[in-house]
């Protein structure tokens, strides 16, 4: 029986300029996080020989975002592609005050597709990239009256 989504992985280049993004503009927490993890298990769960990471779990908005920097082997950057590409993901955190996010994370030099939008009646929305070409999402639920 699967009980509940446990969290979402991203291999990132540079964990700290990751972590200035999801920890320090994004507000999560870091709950736990380890440094040169290596061993046969662990190689053969990621698939990938004499693996050596430091990997740091974040948590915050009822979500966790583990994220790992591979010391072995150095992996190859993706494309930085886009939403139409299969196998494709996002994450969205749904906010309130949109704009003041947006703004709040221009400042900062992130680059966002377009400012906040609204999709259909009451739904705003816009995309942005970490570091590392993940796309990510601010997405706000206006109520009516």
């Amino acid at each position: 029986m699967i009980v509940s989504v446990h969290h979402t992985a991203i291999s990132v280049k540079d964990m700290e300029r990751s972590l200035n993004l999801y920890r320090d503009l994004l507000g999560m927490e870091v709950e736990w996080e380890m440094d040169h993890r290596s061993g046969k298990a662990l190689s053969e769960v990621v698939g990938l020989a004499d693996a050596d990471m430091r990997i740091v779990m974040l948590k915050g908005y009822g979500h966790r975002i583990e994220l790992f920097q591979y010391y072995k082997p150095k992996g190859t950057p993706i494309s930085p592609g886009f939403m139409c590409d299969p196998g494709r993901m996002h994450i969205a955190f749904q906010v309130t005050n949109i704009r003041d996010h947006y703004r709040k994370l221009k400042e900062a030099g992130v680059e966002f597709n377009c400012p906040p939008l609204e999709i259909r009646p009451g739904v705003w929305a816009t995309y942005f990239r970490d570091p590392d070409g993940v796309i990510l999402e601010f997405i706000e639920y206006k109520r009516d009256g």
